[in-house]
């Protein structure tokens, strides 16, 4: 008897119950997808030219959140907010360049998370925009292959480019030019010759290797971010003149703060360094955006296949965000980098066992409330670090109202941009950090556009309006702040 009871302790917590792993009838797997640059332009988000069917077949089996806004269109702080579940401001990484363990090193993290909680925790691809950054919170963690162009001639170009650059002393602005290569290409390869493809083909491999064993796992896949680099047949879904430039007007009345240079398109090779595109140029990076988008789609696909073969698809909460939005020539302008609403808005789908298939929600929801969700849905607890809130109650009723605005910011130097957006308009305050003064207010009416032509902040007739959304947003980054001294 006392062999038995042993034997049934021991099934039991291999199960993972005393690691407080999923209960009966909850899910206990978790698949994140991270899809760089990504607009909310799918077929699923009502784009019938973007040829996206693994995404939308996604779309199919879960929620589909219309309004997703990420806490900053950048890749580095927008995953670290994500992962933690934090906003900028509560992590304090507003920058490119700083990896979180760098500045906290005990910050709780999705896969710090589960990995207490007992689970085979997973990265491939780029998950972090520093790719091994909380390298100890993951069970694998795999080299990420580095091709980025197929073309041995694209390869052996840039080689050339960089050692005559170097051999003229050109100093070390105009060599990483040349390391950058063209924006765009197009060429005859299998999906393995980008590392995308490889990319999916790692996360494969560990869902056969621990189909047994709970997970969290995170794919993260690089296109469509520049170069707009993907298989030709990616590009043969598209035709060159299907893509209509769009207005380079900027609207009337807004402040230079809010706009970028776009460095990072003119750091590739032939790219202007200063003024506009032509319209040729325009058409030809929005084909390549296209194509890469399609080539991302595809390898979420293929990873969906296998989960599907597996038999872990009823076992298995899968998300798909976009860390930020981007811009192709909107107002003339390329990237993210803006508070603008198309830099901030993300595409997010959930589909989770027992919940509602096949739906939509109009809710504002946030980036951050991705790991409270998954928290609660895999039946733990959430953690009090987390800004977030959970969207399990959209996942079994997306009609219903969850929050009255998202946030999101973006700092030049050393003003911060804050961004309420709310069921209509977006709003917008530059705030200095020494002064705390305000010193640039903008107000866009998105009814009927992500792209207005006017900012609106200075109109006597919302004078009113300006001053209520002030106060409201003022309110939210106090209430932020508090709950960051509250946490430290």
């Amino acid at each position: 008897m006392n062999r038995a009871i042993t034997t049934l302790l021991a099934f039991v917590y291999a199960l993972g119950i005393s690691h407080g792993l999923a209960c009966a009838g909850q899910p206990r797997n978790v698949l994140i997808f991270f899809v760089d640059d990504l607009r909310p332009e799918l077929g699923c988000y009502g784009v019938d030219s973007i040829h996206s069917p693994s995404i939308d077949a996604l779309a199919s089996e879960g929620v589909l959140f219309e309004r997703a806004y990420c806490q900053q269109a950048l890749c580095a702080p927008s995953r670290i907010s994500m992962m933690t579940g934090q906003y900028p401001d509560h992590t304090g990484i507003v920058d490119l360049f700083t990896p979180l363990r760098k500045v906290n090193k005990t910050a709780m993290t999705l896969p710090l998370y589960f990995q207490q909680r007992g689970y085979v925790t997973a990265s491939f691809g780029k998950v972090y925009h520093h790719l091994r950054d909380d390298k100890t919170s993951w069970s694998e963690i795999p080299e990420p292959p580095s091709k980025k162009y197929a073309d041995p001639n694209t390869l052996n170009g840039i080689a050339k480019r960089v050692r005559e650059a170097k051999e003229q002393h050109l100093g070390v602005e105009k060599t990483r030019l040349a390391e950058k290569g063209p924006p765009t290409e197009c060429f005859v390869t299998e999906d393995e010759g980008y590392r995308d493809g490889v990319v999916a083909n790692q996360a494969i491999a560990s869902l056969r290797e621990n189909k047994d064993k709970p997970f969290f796992m995170c794919v993260g896949f690089a296109k469509p971010h520049l170069p707009f680099a993907a298989p030709k047949r990616y590009w043969d879904l598209y035709k060159r003149e299907q893509f209509t430039v769009p207005s380079r007007e900027r609207p009337d009345g807004s402040p230079g703060l809010a706009f970028t240079i776009w460095g990072e398109l003119r750091a590739y090779h032939g790219i202007p360094q200063e003024g506009e595109l032509s319209d040729e140029m325009t058409r030809e990076l929005m084909h390549g955006y296209a194509a890469s988008v399609s080539f991302a789609d595809a390898q979420v696909g293929k990873v969906m296949a296998e989960l599907d073969r597996l038999g872990l698809r009823d076992d298995t909460i899968v998300v798909l965000w976009g860390d930020h939005g981007y811009k192709l020539g909107d107002y003339g302008l390329w990237c993210k980098h803006t508070n603008f609403e198309l830099d901030a808005h993300v595409p997010l789908i959930i589909s989770a066992p027992t919940h509602s298939r096949e739906q939509r929600s109009k809710a504002l929801v946030e980036i951050v409330d991705i790991f409270p969700t998954v928290a609660s849905m895999t039946g733990g607890d959430v953690p009090e670090s987390c800004d977030g809130k959970s969207l399990q109650p959209l996942l079994q009723n997306p009609d219903q109202k969850f929050r009255s605005f998202a946030l999101t910011q973006y700092p030049r130097g050393s003003t911060m941009g804050y961004s309420l957006r709310n069921d209509r308009y977006r709003y917008t305050e530059w705030i200095q950090a020494g002064t705390k003064r305000v010193i640039a207010r903008e107000l866009y009416d998105h009814q009927d556009t992500d792209t207005p032509s006017r900012n609106l902040a200075d109109s006597p007739e919302q004078r009113e309006h300006v001053f209520r959304l002030s106060q409201q947003l003022d309110a939210a980054r106090r209430i932020e702040n508090t709950n960051v001294n509250m946490k430290k």
